[in-house]
């Protein structure tokens, strides 16, 4: 390090020129600045893994899970953020992500596809109780009876007041149930395609 005298006609100012490795140090400090936070799950950023959901449910926070996934020091566990709105079980396999900009990882999804998934929780605009001997009736502006709604021993039932009805949609129709029964009081039933019918089952039985 030299040091260099500025002339000045009231003081002198010593004056001390950076030396190479004052330099050095600078850069290095202001590289650390700069530098990404350090992942606290020791993953690198960028890195994406697959881990197990051991517990879904936070103490205290919402949208954290415990997840458990295997290194080559062993198996570590740690508390992550979800994406908003994923619904994670225990024992599902979660996808796990480090972004560069960021202190820890990211739950992203859920690897077992094919598990049945719970609904999503729906915010609950209004309700209407009905007793059992109350029925919820939609009519026309006459008065003539259109839907009727209550409640009978074996569950809900919506019953249709008219003579005939029409059920048309735009798209496509899908009726999901555990089991359907379809009946007919009197007359027959058909069914009307303009392409194939296709009727598949592990047994069919005609009468």
């Amino acid at each position: 390090m030299t040091a260099q005298r500025i002339p000045d006609p009231g003081s002198a100012v010593l004056y001390e020129e950076p030396s190479p490795v004052d330099e050095l140090v600078d850069a290095s400090l202001a590289h650390l600045d700069e530098a990404p936070p350090e992942p606290l799950a020791g993953l690198r950023p960028g890195e994406v893994i697959v881990g197990e959901c051991i517990d879904a449910r936070h103490p205290t926070l919402i949208g954290r899970l415990l997840v458990r996934w295997a290194t080559p020091r062993g198996a570590q566990e740690c508390w992550l953020p979800s994406l908003h709105g994923l619904a994670v079980r225990a024992h599902d396999r979660v996808l796990v992500s480090q972004p560069s900009n960021w202190p820890e990882p990211i739950v992203t999804g859920v690897v077992d596809g094919f598990a049945l998934r719970p609904e999503a929780p729906r915010a609950e605009a209004a309700r209407l109780a009905l007793h059992g001997d109350e029925t919820l009736r939609v009519t026309t502006a006459d008065g003539k009876p259109l839907v009727e709604v209550f409640a009978s021993e074996t569950g809900p039932v919506i019953r249709l007041m008219t003579e005939g009805v029409d059920l048309e949609l735009p798209g496509a129709l899908r009726i999901s149930a555990t089991s359907i029964d379809l009946v007919a009081r009197q007359g027959e039933v058909r069914v009307n395609a303009t392409d194939d019918v296709v009727v598949q089952g592990e047994n069919i039985h005609l009468n």
